[in-house]
Formats: C-alpha cells, sequence, structure tokens
C-alpha cells in the first residue's frame, strides 16, 4: 500500500484539482461515515467529499481522480478490515490515509510515514480529528474560538449553578 508521492511537495499532491481536496469516507457505521462526512465538508480546503460504502467499493469508476484524503473505519473483523484497506488502496489511490479504529493499539502497517497516513481512535474528539486531517493536507490551522464574554458582563443571578436554584 502506498500513499506516497514523494516526487512532488505535499500542497502540490492535494491541490492539484484546483484550490480544494477531494476526500472519501469508507466506515461500515452509517452514522459515523456520515458524521466524518459533514465534518470534512464544513472544513476549509475540502471541497468534495464521498462518503462509500465498503461493499460499494468494488464498482467504483477506476478512471475518477485520486482523492487527497482516505478516511477508512476500520471494521471489528481485523483481517476483513485489511483486505478492505488493501481493495480502498489499489481502487482509489488515495494520497493520505486516516484510520479510524474501535481498537486504540492499531497501528499503521511498517512504512507508512506520519506525512502521509496516521490513525485515531473511533471515540477521537471533533477537534482531534480535524487537527490530524490539517495535518495530513497540509491546510492552515483553525482559527481560534472566539474568547467567552466577561464575567462582569453576566448578571450575578446566572453565575451561580442552575442546581442552586432547587
Amino acid at each position: 500500500m502506498s500513499w506516497t508521492n514523494r516526487g512532488t511537495p505535499a500542497p502540490a499532491q492535494v491541490l492539484e484539482c484546483g484550490a480544494e481536496a477531494h476526500a472519501v469516507v469508507i466506515d461500515d457505521m452509517p452514522m459515523y461515515r456520515h458524521g466524518i462526512a459533514r465534518l470534512l465538508g464544513e472544513m476549509p480546503g475540502i471541497g468534495r467529499v464521498e462518503p462509500v460504502e465498503a461493499e460499494a467499493l468494488a464498482a467504483r469508476n477506476l478512471r475518477l481522480p485520486a482523492p487527497a484524503l482516505l478516511v477508512f473505519g476500520m471494521p471489528s473483523e481485523l483481517a476483513e478490515g485489511w483486505n478492505q484497506l488493501r481493495l480502498a488502496s489499489l481502487v482509489l489511490r488515495p494520497r493520505r490515509l486516516l484510520l479510524i479504529s474501535d481498537n486504540m493499539w492499531l497501528r499503521l502497517p511498517p512504512g507508512l510515514d506520519a506525512r502521509f497516513a496516521r490513525t485515531l481512535c473511533r471515540s477521537a474528539s471533533l477537534a482531534t480529528i480535524e487537527r490530524d486531517v490539517r495535518a495530513l493536507l497540509n491546510l492552515p490551522p483553525a482559527a481560534p474560538a472566539r474568547p467567552e464574554p466577561a464575567a462582569e458582563a453576566v448578571p450575578a443571578g446566572f453565575r451561580r449553578p442552575f442546581h442552586a436554584y432547587a
């Protein structure tokens, strides 16, 4: 499995078709697949997100351009999952990989560099997933969160916790 295109700088590999990257999400859990696809779709720098079921992978048109990122949810049956990932790498030819797994000890195959592939636990926070996607695709960091309003601006009656009113 090769996700590297070592002769080309990362921004040129990822953003070669205009200014936005293309991502593919494969996961056997429909709600998780939808959530990750939505998260990626809202990130600046990612133009098209394509959720794909593992069973539909073999029927995919091989002439479609290679995605910049493959987010692959590893199924509970690891042998089947590695076979699906191998098939996905042959059919899609992705440039980067984010491997999501229930097994927090799961490691990437030897030879995959952190510049091209990463692994996360399925329970990772949205901020962690977004951080790793940004790092893989060499996208700018997220805008900082807006600061909380000052405590003096909130009336004194609303500063107490809710259970204090009961």
